[in-house]
């Protein structure tokens, strides 16, 4: 399980999600990125973990509303277009982090 970053920061002029994981590692995950890959049931099949979300109809003004810690091993985004329900774990940032489009 890897650990909960030090500090997170929603930069909502730029759509962009700042993780600071230690001293020398931060990253970066846009908004829209992020949306589009909601672990939930209801943007993911739960059998197969087919993407049910179309990327397409995410709306271009995103924003972050909110996040809730939920226990040491994850957190929740409420967004502005009214979803809340995907679990993003630490371990989970990190590879969208990795494998996050330019």
């Amino acid at each position: 399980m890897a650990d909960a970053p030090a500090n997170i920061r929603a930069h909502q002029a730029e759509q962009v999600l700042e993780l600071v994981w230690d001293e020398s590692t931060t990253d970066r995950l846009r908004y829209r990125y992020l949306r589009s890959m909601c672990p939930c049931a209801s943007c993911r099949d739960e059998w197969t973990g087919e993407r049910i979300l179309d990327p397409k109809s995410i709306r271009p003004d995103l924003k972050l509303e909110g996040m809730e810690n939920v226990g040491a091993y994850a957190v929740r985004f409420g967004w502005n277009d009214g979803h809340s329900s995907g679990l993003f774990t630490w371990e989970n940032l990190r590879q969208l982090a990795a494998d996050q489009p330019m």
